[in-house]
């Protein structure tokens, strides 16, 4: 019995490790950047940093602030707690000055634990802090997820939603970034959900980019409207 313990106790040792430093990979993963007027300078840009939620409603957005500021996306199905996706966030940064950064990222990464994606939150809130120069920072909540046969009822993801939204919520309070509430927004709105429970139709994506629009323009330097 002593002899399989000590056989075993190093593979035990290597799980853990594994489940804690190597990233997590999905079936599929993807990223999507998107700069629109990337040759003009005459206003402020904002950057939309999320995943596929966000490159949703981005049209609308967009829609919304035209003469007011142009629109960016980074849109990406990595989790804040992979160690690439810093990778990609710096792809932007490094090249575009941005007036504002309206980011969200909280439905993807399910193999991480609930701690693990605090703590890449934070690493990934702080980063983004230091290398964004003035850009202002908002955080949006991260949509509940609803059963794709019944819309009316929230998923069992729904739970682990409202956990990385309650640690984000103490992070954005710590740092003093606001906070635009989408999850509060579409709460009561099954109607606003596509049929897999996740995504959302037009109703949808058009209410939260009015106000992710509406968000954004409160931090806009003020004379960036003509």
């Amino acid at each position: 019995m002593k002899r399989i313990l000590y056989l075993l106790f190093p593979l035990l040792v290597t799980a853990h490790l594994v489940s804690a430093e190597v990233p997590v990979r999905e079936r599929i993963e993807w990223a999507d950047v998107w700069v629109t007027d990337a040759d003009k300078d005459d206003l402020p840009r904002v950057l939309l940093d999320g995943d596929s939620i966000t490159r949703g409603y981005f049209g609308e957005v967009e829609t919304h602030l035209a003469g007011k500021a142009y629109c960016a996306r980074l849109t990406t199905s990595k989790c804040v707690s992979d160690p690439s996706f810093a990778d990609e966030v710096q792809l932007l940064l490094k090249h575009y000055r941005f007036a504002v950064i309206h980011f969200n990222n909280g439905l993807h990464g399910w193999g991480y634990s609930e701690p693990q994606y605090r703590d890449g939150l934070l690493k990934t809130v702080d980063a983004v802090g230091k290398q964004a120069g003035d850009a202002k920072l908002i955080w949006a909540t991260t949509t509940p997820v609803r059963q794709g046969s019944d819309l009316k009822k929230f998923g069992e993801r729904t739970e682990r939603v409202k956990v990385r939204n309650k640690f984000a919520a103490e992070i954005m309070k710590e740092r003093s970034i606001p906070t635009n509430d989408l999850f509060g927004l579409v709460e009561e709105h099954p109607d606003w959900y596509s049929s897999d429970g996740t995504h959302f139709n037009g109703s949808g994506k058009e209410a939260q980019g009015k106000q992710v629009a509406e968000t954004v323009a409160r931090f806009l330097p003020e004379n960036s409207s003509k």
